[in-house]
């Protein structure tokens, strides 16, 4: 008989909310895709208020948590300014974009999309802490890159070069106010440069 597991029901849940948003997201739907019973579902979740609290504890860990794996990956704080691009230009935003719809209705919902933030937000701003000095000025910078992704998945809902440029705009209002030299070469084969997403 198949199985699944729970991060077999998230992955699936989270392709499902990036096709077709919220009213797309059903359990007979999930254990389909799956091909298992929904006594699978009841057995990982209990229910439907078990399922969403599992997938949004998972979708606020996988978020936040892969922004400090990723950035801890470099000692360079230039560099890992660039892998901050990176990731904003990497996370599931179709999902996330319906996610943002949803939490407009669901409190819970709202809940977990605004510790997702709140998360990025400190993050960025550790990573801005080795380039500017001045803590407000590194907030509001902070601040201003977690709303260009939130602004661009509420106005286009996918990654584009749009988001791109706008990442890049980002990048060169940081190295104004750096507290150093910067260094400005960025490859072209980097995958957080623009030229890298220009086929997807």
């Amino acid at each position: 008989m198949p199985t699944a597991t729970p991060r077999s029901y998230f992955d699936e849940a989270l392709r499902v909310l990036a096709r077709e948003g919220r009213n797309g997201l059903r359990i007979g739907r999930l254990c389909s895709a799956l091909g298992v019973t929904s006594g699978s579902f009841y057995h990982h979740f209990g229910g439907w208020d078990g399922f969403v609290a599992a997938l949004l504890e998972h979708w606020e860990r996988e978020e936040v948590g892969r922004i400090v794996e990723l950035v801890n990956a470099s000692d360079d704080p230039f560099e890992r300014v660039r892998r901050m691009k990176y990731l904003a230009l990497t996370v599931p935003h179709e999902a996330e974009t319906a996610i943002r719809a949803w939490a407009t209705v669901d409190p819970v919902v709202e809940a977990a999309q605004r510790a997702v933030d709140r998360g990025r937000l400190h993050a960025l701003a550790d990573v801005l802490a080795p380039v500017i000095e001045d803590p407000e000025r590194r907030g509001r910078l902070a601040a201003l890159g977690v709303a260009v992704l939130a602004g661009h998945q509420q106005i286009a809902g996918v990654a584009d070069a749009d988001l791109a440029s706008l990442l890049d705009e980002f990048d060169l209002l940081v190295r104004a106010h750096a507290s150093g030299v910067w260094d400005p070469v960025v490859s072209a084969d980097a995958p957080w440069h623009p030229a890298a997403h220009e086929d997807r």
